[in-house]
């Protein structure tokens, strides 16, 4: 993959660095788009993108970038309105990509940052949940009314029962794994808090990116609420209140999405045009 470096046409600082919430042990997440050698587009190899997970270096093909930011990926968007010192490389191909931004905005985005957000909170509330009220112990068939079967297996009374000792079962598995792979950093955060602050100042700041899109036509990737965001991340709020400001925020990105001017889609046509020049 020695083409990666030579064939890149775009290259950006990439998360909390570029959002202006890092704290002093944050990675620098760099990404990138690059144009693949002729043999991964016309040929039979293929290319998507490229990882050095030991750099937190991801860059992606163009075809595959714009097929994500197509679609209102907010990863991606930010990529292309990364502004400043962020910007460690582009050239004349990238800057004709990132003249097009605009375009790629569309009324998606209610759907597709009100998502990336409500990921977050599930796996904070997942947390929250284990922190506050963890399973004490693994599950077993006989507590679903399961009886040995003359193989060896077990005989469930009705399919609901097998089902939800599967249920209890992955519960447990994904508590235990949880317990066991934590981040000692983000461990002892949770603790202090009593929920996961690095998933809640995520949230926030999608939903607050997603409205301000809806509303203005722009992203701005270096957050102008980023002092706020450190003081969500060092946990200005309690558990309660979290609650209250993501109600609050659910109902601002619909009002916002009622009331936007943008496209129900973005502009593909002028974008694959771009791409085919490209």
């Amino acid at each position: 993959m020695d083409w990666i470096e030579t064939n890149t046409i775009l290259k950006v600082v990439w998360g909390s660095q570029a959002f202006g919430t890092a704290g002093p042990n944050s990675d620098v997440d760099v990404r990138g788009v690059c144009i693949p050698p002729a043999r991964y587009l016309v040929g039979l190899s293929k290319f998507d993108q490229y990882e050095d997970r030991a750099d937190d270096v991801v860059i992606y093909s163009l075809a595959k970038f714009v097929e994500l930011a197509l679609a209102n990926n907010p990863n991606m968007l930010d990529i292309l309105w990364v502004e400043g010192p962020h910007v460690l490389y582009c050239d004349e191909y990238g800057a004709h990509l990132r003249a097009l931004r605009a375009q790629f905005l569309s009324r998606k985005v209610a759907r597709t940052y009100a998502g990336y957000a409500e990921d977050q909170l599930k796996r904070m509330e997942t947390h929250y949940r284990w922190l506050h009220d963890p399973p004490d112990h693994q599950p077993t068939p006989g507590e679903f009314g399961a009886t040995r079967n003359p193989k060896g297996g077990f005989r469930f009374p009705d399919t609901h029962k097998e089902r939800a000792y599967h249920n209890a079962l992955k519960h447990w598995q994904n508590y235990t794994h949880w317990r066991a792979h934590r981040n000692p950093e983000r461990a002892a955060t949770e603790e202090r808090f009593g929920y996961d602050t690095k998933h809640a100042a995520h949230l926030l700041r999608l939903y607050n990116m997603g409205i301000e899109i809806l509303r203005e036509q722009v992203l701005r990737v270096h957050r102008p609420e980023a002092a706020w965001l450190r003081e969500v991340l060092g946990g200005r709020y309690t558990y309660p209140e979290l609650m209250a400001l993501v109600a609050g925020l659910r109902t601002e990105l619909a009002a916002a999405e009622a009331a936007s001017t943008l496209p129900d889609a973005p502009a593909a046509s002028a974008i694959e045009a771009l791409v085919v020049v490209l």
